[in-house]
């Protein structure tokens, strides 16, 4: 069975091609368009995955896409859609409007052949089942509690369930307008910086202050649990549900919380405060729920996905703070994994059995170029270059003796962090990298902080965690041990975190040996790994784009698979 998933018009569109149930591609949109964040129909992306799996269109089987249309009746206001001038939307749009008319509620995943002749059959699944999906298929549990929390999908913004093989019972749900990713969202902007993008900025901001602070109290009122609904905002002090209104705090919020930031003034002790408290309240209503769900099931396994997992400052607290013995959380929690998630969702759907029997520990499942295609990009624009013939032994080297270093290798990593792949890397023991690094390469805020690729074996050895934990895809924060700090300084956030990779033998082989090296050579297990981009543009996707990256940038060596190029 040939399956392309599709998420399309959210925050990060992709695609996905899936093959008798295993994932053979799967691309953001905007690592080929080049267009951070991009939202367009993700046509080079679904042209990609057909190309990489060896697949044209006619081959598919089914279409799989990672929104519920019909379901846009029961919370789009009426004449919000009145002007809409693209004939395509019909559709949707008329199935909307007829599923309005009936009265009736959606189903959750409504499908239509037909299209064209011979064609796919096309089926709509509801968002939060493509987040339970994306989460439970790719975990390596048979049965776990499923715990789904975003900013809205069609009309939910949380969702309760368990999963056992390819069945999903779904427990508990929330819908829109109460929703804590829009909460996050809200006050993202209200702190100057850009809603459903900037939410991780806000998480690092936090970490510069006390949350027991003066605007603990007034934050913690805005969040009830229980209800109708798994939680409830104070909606007086919002104004993300009117959708004619760009701004998503009220003025009750403003006379609650005072003036808001704007983007281009100084950062002061009062919004390092609001997003401490902020990260609070979320911290202890996402452990709330996690523990009414643990009592729900029973369980000891969690799978967890939406946009909320993406802080990971909470992520590394799901274990002490909550009952369940282990947690499982994927590459791409937020949006862009809906396209994956939609295709695994109808994989089970069809076969009445999981997808996925050997799940990877990897997202590499982007393009991949060759040693000899990077070489003869770098010979195509007539740079100076070296083959090396050990790439690891050659960078470790280099960063010992100082220098940035920009590491494309092997196929690209899905979503939006890099996992060796696709990265900038830096001793992390210079005391000046973290700085060095903002000012010269990613060009971003100060408070920000760069995290540590460390290889799996040796993370006890720097962090307060248990043994054998895992950390492939950068998406937990850990306290490094105290008497480890000074050690890596460059990897160290203020509080005395990190939010490490493990690597270990699901990694870019290339990548875990350069560590090895450097442990070799250093004594340090441990690199500092952050996204081979520029700040506002995506991750780099092919050679061109990592050569133009390297030569915009204050990087000095370039490792384009075993291609050395030096500034």
């Amino acid at each position: 069975m040939n399956i392309l998933g599709i998420c399309h018009d959210v925050f990060i569109c992709s695609a996905c091609v899936l093959v008798d149930g295993e994932i053979v591609a799967a691309i953001t949109e905007e690592r080929l368009d080049r267009n951070k964040r991009s939202r367009v129909f993700p046509t080079l992306a679904i042209k990609e995955c057909l190309r990489i799996a060896g697949l044209s269109i006619d081959d598919l089987d089914e279409i799989a896409i990672g929104w519920n249309p019909a379901r846009e009746a029961e919370t789009t206001p009426a004449g919000f859609l009145e002007g809409r001038r693209w004939r395509s939307e019909h559709l949707t749009q008329v199935p909307s409007r007829l599923l309005s008319l009936s009265g009736r509620q959606a189903s959750s995943a409504p499908s239509f052949e037909g299209l064209w002749d011979g064609g796919p059959r096309i089926t709509y699944v509801d968002h939060y089942l493509t987040h339970v999906a994306n989460g439970m298929f790719l975990s390596p549990f048979e049965s776990a509690a499923v715990l789904v929390v975003d900013g809205r999908g069609e009309r939910h913004t949380g969702m309760m369930a368990r999963a056992s093989g390819a069945k999903i019972e779904v427990l508990a749900e929330n819908f829109f307008p109460h929703s804590l990713g829009l909460l996050y969202g809200a006050v993202t902007q209200f702190l100057g910086f850009r809603p459903d993008s900037d939410e991780w900025k806000v998480m690092a901001l936090a970490s510069y202050a006390d949350a027991d602070n003066r605007y603990l109290p007034a934050m913690r009122d805005l969040v009830r649990i229980g209800g109708e609904g798994m939680f409830s905002l104070e909606l007086g002090q919002f104004e993300f549900f009117n959708f004619w209104d760009r701004r998503m705090f009220s003025d009750r919020f403003v006379t609650t919380f005072g003036p808001p930031r704007a983007s281009n003034e100084p950062i002061t002790q009062r919004h390092e405060e609001i997003a401490a408290a902020l990260q609070r309240v979320f911290e202890d209503t996402m452990t709330t729920l996690l523990i009414e769900l643990h009592e729900l099931t029973g369980l000891d396994h969690v799978v967890v996905n939406g946009g909320a997992f993406m802080n990971s400052v909470f992520n590394g607290k799901i274990a002490d703070n909550t009952p369940f013995q282990e947690s499982h959380i994927g590459s791409a929690p937020d949006d862009s994994g809906t396209s994956i998630g939609a295709a695994l969702y109808v994989h089970a759907l069809r076969t009445g059995r999981r997808p996925m029997d050997d799940v990877p520990k990897h997202n590499y499942w982007g393009t991949e170029y060759t040693d000899e295609e990077c070489a003869t990009a770098a010979v195509a624009f007539k740079l100076p270059h070296t083959v090396v013939d050990d790439p690891a032994a050659s960078a470790a080297q280099d960063l010992v003796d100082g220098k940035l270093i920009g590491w494309f290798q092997g196929r690209a990593e899905f979503g939006q962090r890099a996992l060796g792949n696709r990265s900038i890397l830096v001793d992390p023991r210079r005391t000046d990298a973290k700085d060095l690094v903002n000012a010269a390469v990613k060009f971003r805020e100060p408070f920000r902080p760069f995290a540590p690729a460390i290889l799996a074996d040796r993370v006890t050895d720097y962090f307060d965690c248990p043994p054998g934990t895992e950390v492939p895809y950068m998406e937990r924060v850990y306290m490094f041990k105290p008497e480890r700090r000074d050690e890596v300084p460059a990897v160290v956030h203020v509080d005395g975190s990190g939010r490490l990779g493990t690597v270990g033998e699901y990694s870019s082989p290339r990548f875990r040996a350069l560590i090895e090296h450097f442990d070799a050579m250093t004594g340090v297990p441990i690199v500092l790994n952050t996204s081979f981009n520029l700040n506002g543009e995506p991750i780099v996707d092919s050679p061109v784009d990592a050569i133009r990256t390297f030569y915009s940038t204050g990087l000095d060596v370039l490792y384009l698979g075993s291609a050395r190029i030096a500034k």
